[in-house]
């Protein structure tokens, strides 16, 4: 279904569930939010509830799955051909930075840390959704990249957690609270690209 197709009353039910349980699971976390309260904040029956959503874990993977689609859709594509690596880069992070540092990506950042111990598989399905998908779409890009020699990566899968590793601020000590909550601005995050590209190009062959 694209986003001219209309909603029929049934995907319009589904949709106000998925978003209320959402909405609860952020602010309330896994264990604290039961399928009673989402069928009073949601405003339809519980029977229906129940006829989208099975049980409470469906829905808590299907809310994190619909966040993550959202995130990604937001996202600038990863341009080989026509945008070069430090451009592409700065602005794919700059874009996944912003969405991160507001108050659903604190949130989410929050539940991830809340539910690890008790809730392993939710918290594996939060890191596979979000930060997971990224590390696999990120070193599909810096393949493509290597590829068409606009870049020279031996191993794509590392390089890309170097890369997150050195733009991601310290997310879990800024939903701790011992750091401010703000995105970084786009001059920081392209210091950061332009470091690692450095790094990069150091390990070339023929700069060594």
């Amino acid at each position: 279904m694209n986003s001219t197709t209309p909603l029929t009353k049934s995907d319009q039910k589904r949709l106000q569930i998925l978003e209320a349980g959402r909405e609860l699971f952020m602010t309330q976390g896994y264990a604290d939010t039961s399928m009673d309260q989402v069928t009073a904040k949601s405003g339809v029956s519980k029977a229906t509830v129940y006829n989208h959503f099975p049980s409470k874990e469906i829905l808590f993977e299907e809310a994190v799955k619909s966040r993550s689609e959202e995130v990604f859709a937001a996202l600038p594509q990863l341009d080989v051909e026509h945008t070069d690596p430090e451009e592409m880069l700065t602005h794919y992070f700059h874009a996944l930075l912003s969405i991160l540092f507001s108050e659903d990506g604190a949130c989410m950042c929050f539940l991830l840390m809340s539910e690890g111990r008790r809730f392993p598989e939710n918290a594996r399905l939060i890191y596979e959704s979000g930060f997971g998908r990224g590390l696999e779409e990120m070193a599909q890009y810096l393949s493509r990249a290597t590829a068409t020699g606009k870049m020279n990566v031996a191993d794509p899968s590392w390089a890309a957690r170097r890369l997150l590793a050195v733009v991601m601020p310290p997310l879990p000590m800024m939903c701790a609270g011992f750091e401010p909550l703000q995105p970084p601005e786009i001059s920081d995050v392209r210091r950061a690209v332009q470091f690692f590209l450095r790094g990069i190009d150091f390990d070339r062959p023929d700069n060594r």
